[in-house]
């Protein structure tokens, strides 16, 4: 197993979620975590929300994995599950006004700093 494969990997989703959208779009990442926490693979994860200070994004969800070699059996079970529901993210996401950004990231070890 390579690197990659043996560190853990946590995906970052920032949303930038319209007020009179939040209930509605509040409801899609439970949904979707309900089908992510079953995955092999799944560790950990937690939906942030922003109640103060500046920022284009009021929505933060975070999600830890085993590697990236179980991400893409996350991604198709997910689509599977909205495939079932009839659900269509970015349709959805367009018609309530949500915007966002995603990212991947591996956690980095920090060395314990010398003693000046």
């Amino acid at each position: 197993m390579n690197r990659i494969q043996k560190e853990h990997v946590v995906r970052i989703n920032n949303f930038s979620v319209p007020a009179d959208a939040r209930d509605e779009f509040m409801e899609l990442i439970r949904r979707t975590h309900e089908v992510i926490r079953a995955q092999p693979g799944f560790i950990d994860d937690m939906v942030l929300e922003q109640s103060s200070g500046l920022g284009a994004f009021n929505l933060i969800t975070i999600l830890q994995f085993e590697g990236e070699h179980v991400l893409q059996p996350v991604i198709a079970a997910v689509a599977g599950s909205d495939e079932e529901a009839g659900i269509d993210r970015q349709a959805l996401s367009r018609r309530l006004g949500v915007e966002s950004t995603v990212g991947f990231y591996f956690p980095v070890a920090l060395r314990a700093l010398a003693a000046a």
